[in-house]
């Protein structure tokens, strides 16, 4: 038992040590995209989440202001508003700019 410990634990160090980090979080991040209803999504769902752990752990106030900057970045366009003499305006403009000057 503690040879199969042993061995299991150099394995995982190897691995960890011969992997780089972009790569894992790149393998993650193609492998959940699908949604979590495919088979991909649940091997690479443990390793997003320590990801993210790792970001809020490692840097939170910097993490903490990406947040908060994306909500910001989502209130900061209104929805357009429709204007009924958009087609009459636009004819006047046209109609200016293709005018020779006098």
């Amino acid at each position: 038992m503690i040879w199969f410990v042993s061995i299991a634990a150099l394995a995982v160090g190897f691995a960890l040590g011969r992997a780089r980090l972009d790569d894992v979080i790149s393998w993650a991040e193609e492998w959940t995209a699908p949604g979590w209803r495919t088979w991909r999504c649940w091997p690479a769902l443990p390793v997003a989440v320590a990801c993210l752990v790792l970001v809020w752990v490692v840097h939170p106030r910097r993490t903490l202001a990406n947040v908060r900057s994306w909500r910001a970045g989502e209130r900061l366009h209104p929805a357009p508003v429709r204007d009924p003499e958009w087609a009459a305006k636009r004819q006047a403009d046209a109609e200016r700019v293709l005018r020779w000057p006098s």
